[in-house]
């Protein structure tokens, strides 16, 4: 069987279905980084700024190498469409050890954090975060390469239940690492939020990794074929290595972002880092649809049904206008109660210029722009979806690294950080970066240059099977 659900293909409904749990899952492990910044928030001002600078730069390089090692989802979901059910193995093993190989990147990244980059005034806080999160780093790559393997066959529920229990765990973490409890737990700090966030990944790559070695799957789909494959891992990498970059290089962007923030004051920090922390519990819709995109286009070209692909588009673009209709209550309708429950001692403690009654009115202004850049950004990885699907990740590369430094960051600088502008500005501009880099996009899957593109045609010629 090709077809990933019961429902027609390219239809709301399958990518609703395909989608959902990947957006749960999603949800959950972003409710970690989310939890985090909730726990922080309360324990320290400086720690919560702290994470919002070093926490970017170190999802720069984890994400990016985490989304290299999930374009296994891409070749598992062509060999499935294409019938090719003991070739799915193969890729999964290659992101597996291009995960493992990724140690010695990130422990020289740990151990001379502090030499390497140049934190702000929070460095110290900043330095510890980062350095932990690397210690930890390639088991976020392990865990999306094996979840490429469920992703990429439309069989996303058993990520829903890991991902859940992996988010009860960070949060049992998070209290007791962060403050400590006396006297048989130390307080951590942003340590212990770093620790907490890498041990609920951790689980779920060991949970997936069990599954993924279920006696079933080892006849069918070939799991235990471990050996390097330098052909394969070719392949997958050529595939990813575009998008891998491309992550790095767009939050390394925003790392900056945030940074000339805090250069600027103490307001524009922590007004932006609240931001953030909505912008990344949100996102899990449009990541989750992203991938249940690309699952599902990955198998309609794999079965070489690539005119259902802009049905799956438009299915897309359907389901992120109902979450943003959704979300809009919440951003826009009645976000001062939201703000004044999570963040409330931090911004009465704040002391800076243009403080006091207007905080929360810019905070609300900075929402509002949130929700816009949100908007767009979920438009944007519908295309994106499609296009990792073909394997189009060499556009994605060039785009995204050079528009996020030319269309975001120089702005900043010349426009808000040179004129002393306030934080509103900031935003306004990432709303209209966001919103040209996803009308790039939607040109670029219209054009149809990803048609010429066939990642597994010498494995339909071979008929293997």
């Amino acid at each position: 069987m090709t077809k990933l659900t019961r429902y027609p293909e390219g239809s709301v409904r399958e990518l609703w279905a395909i989608s959902l749990p990947l957006m749960i899952s999603v949800f959950a492990s972003l409710c970690m980084i989310f939890t985090d910044r909730l726990f922080l928030a309360r324990y320290s001002l400086n720690a919560l700024n702290a994470v919002a600078n070093a926490g970017t730069l170190a999802w720069a390089l984890m994400g990016g190498m985490g989304m290299i090692t999930a374009m296994s989802e891409v070749f598992v979901a062509q060999y499935n469409g294409a019938k090719l059910y003991q070739r799915i193995g193969v890729p999964v093993w290659q992101m597996i050890w291009l995960s493992l190989f990724s140690y010695v990147i990130f422990i020289p990244l740990g151990l001379f954090s502090s030499q390497i980059f140049s934190f702000n005034t929070n460095g110290t806080l900043e330095a510890e975060f980062f350095r932990w999160m690397m210690f930890f780093g390639p088991s976020y790559a392990l865990m999306t390469a094996f979840a490429g393997f469920f992703v990429g066959r439309g069989k996303t529920k058993i990520l829903i239940t890991v991902a859940i229990v992996a988010n009860i765990l960070n949060i049992l973490l998070d209290w007791l690492l962060i403050f400590g409890v006396p006297p048989y737990i130390p307080e951590m700090g942003v340590r212990g939020a770093a620790i907490a966030t890498s041990c609920g990944y951790t689980f779920q790559t060991v949970m997936l990794a069990i599954i993924f070695f279920r006696k079933r799957y080892r006849s069918e789909f070939g799991t235990t074929q471990w050996r390097f494959n330098l052909t394969e891992f070719k392949k997958c990498f050529k595939i990813g290595l575009p998008q891998g970059v491309f992550v790095a290089l767009e939050v390394f962007g925003w790392a900056v972002f945030y940074w000339m923030m805090t250069s600027m004051s103490k307001t524009h920090i922590t007004v932006s880092s609240i931001c953030q922390s909505f912008l990344i519990l949100f996102s899990f819709f449009g990541d989750g649809l992203s991938r249940g995109v690309t699952a599902s286009a990955g198998n309609l070209i794999g079965s070489k049904r690539s005119e259902y692909l802009f049905r799956v588009m438009r299915s897309g673009l359907i389901l992120q206008a109902l979450f943003i209709c959704v979300i809009a209550s919440i951003l826009l309708i009645d976000s001062n109660d939201l703000i004044r429950l999570l963040f409330f001692e931090h911004l009465e403690s704040i002391s800076d210029q243009n403080i006091g009654t207007n905080l929360m009115g810019t905070v609300r202004i900075c929402l509002i722009l949130t929700f816009i850049n949100l908007f767009f950004e979920g438009i944007r990885w519908v295309y994106s979806g499609l296009l990792i699907a073909a394997g189009d990740t060499f556009f994605l590369l060039l785009t995204g690294s050079l528009s996020v430094w030319i269309g975001l960051l120089v702005p900043v600088w010349a426009i808000v950080l040179r004129n002393h502008l306030p934080v509103e500005y900031a935003w306004l501009i990432a709303c209209i970066y966001s919103f040209v880099l996803f009308v790039i996009y939607a040109i670029r899957f219209k054009q149809g240059s990803w048609k010429t593109i066939d990642l597994i045609s010498d494995e339909r010629k071979a008929g293997i099977d």
